[in-house]
């Protein structure tokens, strides 16, 4: 599952076509949504097998994470201190995004409206720096939920067996502008 969010998180029209920083930290936070996504919808379905599951994707993100903050020259005693804030970082994000993407409201019970989820997506996905009325912020929510609807309709079975296929960014394009 994890080469699945890597593929998709690595298309080139995320950074070109929607503003996603083509930096380091950006890719991490495109990765870190839509591992969020998966990690949500592993822990939707109650059992123990799914909650492991859930565990070993993050395991196994993380020691790639670990290896890549490695490859990139920071040091042994630094790798600790960015990989506990790494962890901090989607822990937040999954929560965020489960609002945003799934639940539709926020801590309080509130209905999040359009505004609220962009916001969402723009605070952690482009660090604040879009303005709300971006139309790629927008366009970035659109393709970002159709791949959060996608996840979260994928049978149990499938997923507990670490079945995923996630469509490709092109494909959930020409879905939006052929909606519109």
């Amino acid at each position: 599952m994890l080469a699945e969010v890597n593929g998709f998180a690595r298309s080139e029209a995320f950074y070109k076509e929607l503003g996603v920083p083509d930096t380091m930290t950006g890719r991490f936070d495109l990765i870190s949504l839509v591992a969020a996504l998966v990690i949500i919808r592993l822990k939707r379905i109650e059992s123990e097998e799914s909650q492991a599951m859930a565990q070993r994707f993050f395991d196994v993100m993380f020691r790639q994470f670990d290896y890549s903050l490695r490859e990139s020259g920071v040091g042994d005693l630094g790798v600790p201190k960015h990989m506990k804030r790494m962890m901090q970082g989607i822990q937040g994000r999954t929560h965020f995004y489960e609002m945003a993407y799934v639940g539709g409201v926020d801590e309080n019970g509130k209905t999040l409206n359009m505004d609220d989820k962009l916001d969402i997506l723009n605070r952690n996905l482009y660090s604040g720096v879009m303005d709300d009325t971006d139309s790629q912020l927008a366009e970035c929510y659109a393709v970002t939920l159709s791949v959060a609807n996608h996840i979260m309709a994928v049978e149990d079975r499938d997923i507990l067996l670490g079945e995923l296929t996630l469509p490709r960014y092109e494909d959930l394009l020409m879905n939006e502008k052929s909606a519109a």
